[in-house]
C-alpha cells in the first residue's frame, strides 16, 4: 500500500509539472504573438499621418491584454561607420576627451573601419596594436557591433560608456539636429557640421527602433527591431534592418 501510494503521488506530481510546463509554453507563445502584433501596429502608426501618427519619441503606448510598445527614432544618433573624423572627434570631446585625444581617437576609429592602403600599412598598424598589448588589430571593415569600439587604439572604458548611448550602426546619415540630444548637437557644433536635415519622408527618413513588451502571466516577452521607413507612398513602406528578442 505504501509503494502504491508513492507511485500515485509521483504520477500526480509529474502530471502537475507537465501541465505547468504546457501552460508556460502556451503563455509564451501567446505573449510572443501579441508582441509581434504590437510591432506591426507600431509600424502602422509610425507610417500613418494625422491623428493616427505616433511620434518616434520613445513614449510607451499601452495596448490591450497587457501589451505596450514604443517607437524611438535613431535619426539623432551617430553611426561610427559613416561619421567623419570631425564628427567623431566632436562627440568624443562632448563626452569628455580633450581636443588632442579626441582627434587621435577619431583617426583610430576611421583607421579601424578603413581597408589598408598596402600590405606594409596593414603590417604597421597590426604592430602598433600589438605594442599597445591590444588583442585585436583593425580589420579594415565596418563595425558590426558597437562593442568593437572598445578595441580601438586609445579607447578608454569611460569614454566608451559615455559614447554608446549616442551611437547606432543603423543610422543611415549624419544625425538630424532636430532629433538629436543636446550632447550630439554639441558634437555637431564642435565638428562644424550642420548634420543632416530631413523633411517628412523625403531623403533618408530617420531609422526607428520599435520595442514591444507582452505580459503579464507566467511569460513576459520582449521584442525589438530596427526599421527603415520609406513612407506609405513607397512600394515598400519599410524595411527590416534587425529583429530579435524573446
Amino acid at each position: 500500500m505504501v509503494l502504491l501510494a508513492l507511485m500515485i503521488t509521483t504520477l500526480l506530481a509529474n502530471g502537475r509539472t507537465a501541465i505547468t510546463l504546457a501552460g508556460n509554453v502556451r503563455d509564451a507563445a501567446s505573449a510572443g504573438a501579441r508582441a509581434d502584433g504590437a510591432i506591426n501596429e507600431a509600424l502602422f502608426h509610425a507610417l500613418a499621418t494625422g491623428a493616427q501618427h505616433w511620434a518616434p519619441d520613445g513614449s510607451w503606448h499601452d495596448l490591450p491584454e497587457g501589451v505596450r510598445v514604443r517607437v524611438t527614432t535613431l535619426g539623432g544618433l551617430i553611426n561610427p561607420n559613416l561619421a567623419s573624423t570631425n564628427l567623431l572627434a566632436g562627440v568624443l570631446q562632448a563626452c569628455g576627451a580633450d581636443e588632442a585625444q579626441a582627434k587621435r581617437l577619431a583617426a583610430a576609429i576611421i583607421d579601424w573601419r578603413s581597408p589598408p592602403l598596402s600590405e606594409a600599412a596593414e603590417t604597421a598598424r597590426a604592430q602598433t596594436y600589438r605594442r599597445a598589448r591590444l588583442k585585436f588589430s583593425p580589420p579594415g571593415t565596418a563595425f558590426s557591433d558597437l562593442a568593437e569600439l572598445k578595441d580601438v587604439l586609445g579607447m578608454t572604458p569611460a569614454l566608451l560608456q559615455a559614447m554608446l548611448p549616442y551611437m547606432s550602426l543603423y543610422q543611415t546619415d549624419d544625425p538630424d539636429p532636430a532629433l538629436s540630444s543636446p550632447l550630439v548637437r554639441r558634437a555637431l557644433e564642435l565638428a562644424n557640421d550642420p548634420g543632416a536635415l530631413h523633411d517628412g519622408y523625403r531623403g533618408s527618413f530617420p531609422t526607428v527602433e520599435i520595442e514591444a513588451e507582452a505580459g503579464p502571466g507566467r511569460a513576459m516577452v520582449h521584442r525589438h527591431g530596427v526599421f527603415s521607413l520609406a513612407g506609405t507612398d513607397s512600394p515598400h513602406p519599410y524595411s527590416v534592418m534587425q529583429l530579435g528578442g524573446g
